[in-house]
This record gives C-alpha cells, structure tokens and sequence, in this order.
C-alpha cells in the first residue's frame, strides 16, 4: 500500500496586513471627532449645575470682607453688616450683584427706620445678617429680632421694621421662604410641643403677617421649619444655641425658585 506524500504548502506573506492598522486607526480619528463635535456643543445649562455642584462639594465660599466694603452695604452706625457671598448662579437675569443692591437696600431703609442708635424697641441692626448663596438672598435674623423666647407671636414693637421689610420685597417676582429654627433645648408646652411646632409657628406668623397686611401674592410665599436640625452652631454654648434661634427670610434665585411646588394649570405633566 503506497503511503500518500505529504505536501508542504509553502507560507505566503501576508501582504494585506496593513488593512488591520489602517482600520484602527480609521476608528480612533471617528471617535475622535465625534468627541470633538461634543464638546462643541455644550450644553451651558448642564454645564452650570455641574460648575454649581462641584462649588458646593469643596465648599467654595467667598467673603466680600476680604475686599474694601461698601459702608451701604456693610455697615450703618457702627453696626456691621454681615455678607457672605458663595459663585452667583448662572440663571437669566440673576446675579449676586443685584441681591447685594437688594440687601443694601434694605439695610438702608432699616437704618433709617431705627435712627442713629441701630434699634427700635427690643430689635438691633446686630441681629440681622445679610447672606447670598446659592439659594439667593437669605435675611438671616436672631430670635430676639421678631419673638420672645418661646413664643410665635410677633412682637407689636417690631412691625414698623417689618412692613419696612414687606414694603422691600412685596413687588419682587421671587419666591420667598421664610424658615424658623431653634435650637436644640427641648420645648414641651400645650402650645408647642416640640422644637417643630415652634420653629413652623413663627415661620407661619410672618407669612400671616405678610399676606394679612401688605399687597404678597399667597402662591409666592411659603413656610418652613426646621426645629433644631439645621444648626449653623454647636448647640453645646449658650452663644452657638443663640445663632441657631433664628428667622431666616429666603429670596430665591430664579433656579432655586423653579423647585418649589407649582399648582394645579401651571404647565406640570401629570404621571
């Protein structure tokens, strides 16, 4: 029986080789100028809230202290006026420019309100602090400004300087919050209960107030309260619980304003 010969087929060179890197690279300059044409096209609107966020996330805040600062603004017979002001939002036709005329403002027209001594019946200018964040414009006042301790009815001595508040702020287009907060010392009375009900009472009695004496419109005020779990002080010293009592009367910015709950008719889709 004869044995088959093997043949040995001679190797060819390859000479199409050269197709494999073309196609490589081929594919990388497409991803390329794909990427490109993305970063083209820049969304600013996205691109803000990231800017935003990531300002946020390393806590970048601002003094205006560090600056040479506006008498009008910061300080008014001896007084000074805190303003702290964290990157102004991208949002059309907001800017911390305008909340800092708005704050001096404001300031101006209390100053002129409680004279040459900075107060007026049991309320200072030291009791109130001027701060603009991401938020908008945050009117930050002690406890000792609008109540007495443990009580949510506003004082009769203080509303001349709160009509000269609601008279600066009822012809903004701006939402406005107003947020109670205590400290941590509980409160147990048939009227409060807790630190909540406390907190939530002298945000409503400002809003009544607003509503029930100045020309607001309802759907552009809301109320808050945070009780003691929004502290802006240790709790363990009588100076760092007192900061923690305050009132704080939020201007939105223009972004933070479209958060808030819209009613029934104002163009939200329903699920």
């Amino acid at each position: 029986m004869k044995k088959k010969k093997k043949h040995h087929e001679e190797e060819h060179e390859n000479l199409e080789r050269w197709l494999v890197s073309y196609a490589d690279f081929i594919t990388l300059l497409f991803a390329f100028f794909v990427t490109m044409y993305a970063i083209s096209r820049v969304d600013e609107k996205k691109l803000g809230s990231m800017v935003e966020s990531l300002h946020r996330a390393l806590g970048s805040t601002i003094l205006t202290q560090s600056s040479p600062p506006d008498p009008g603004i910061f300080q008014t017979s001896g007084y000074p006026m805190e303003v702290n002001i964290a990157p102004a939002s991208r949002d059309k036709g907001v800017s911390s420019e305008d909340f800092e005329k708005l704050a001096q403002n404001i300031q101006k027209k209390m100053a002129e309100k409680m004279g040459n001594n900075g107060s007026h019946g049991g309320a200072s200018l030291s009791q109130l602090k001027f701060i603009i964040d991401r938020r908008g414009l945050v009117l930050r006042f002690s406890e000792r400004f609008f109540f007495d301790s443990g009580d949510a009815s506003i004082r009769s001595d203080v509303v001349p300087l709160l009509t000269v508040l609601a008279h600066s702020l009822e012809a903004l287009p701006n939402h406005i919050r107003i947020e109670g907060h205590t400290d941590s010392v509980p409160i147990r009375t048939a009227k409060f209960p807790s630190n909540w009900e406390l907190s939530t009472a002298r945000a409503t009695s400002i809003v009544h107030h607003f509503l029930t004496h100045h020309r607001f419109e309802p759907n552009r005020l809301s109320a808050a309260g945070y009780g003691e779990f929004r502290p802006i002080a240790q709790n363990n010293t009588p100076e760092g619980r007192s900061q923690n009592r305050r009132v704080d009367i939020v201007i939105l910015s223009a972004k933070e304003g479209e958060n808030e709950p819209e009613g029934e008719g104002k163009g939200r889709a329903k699920l």
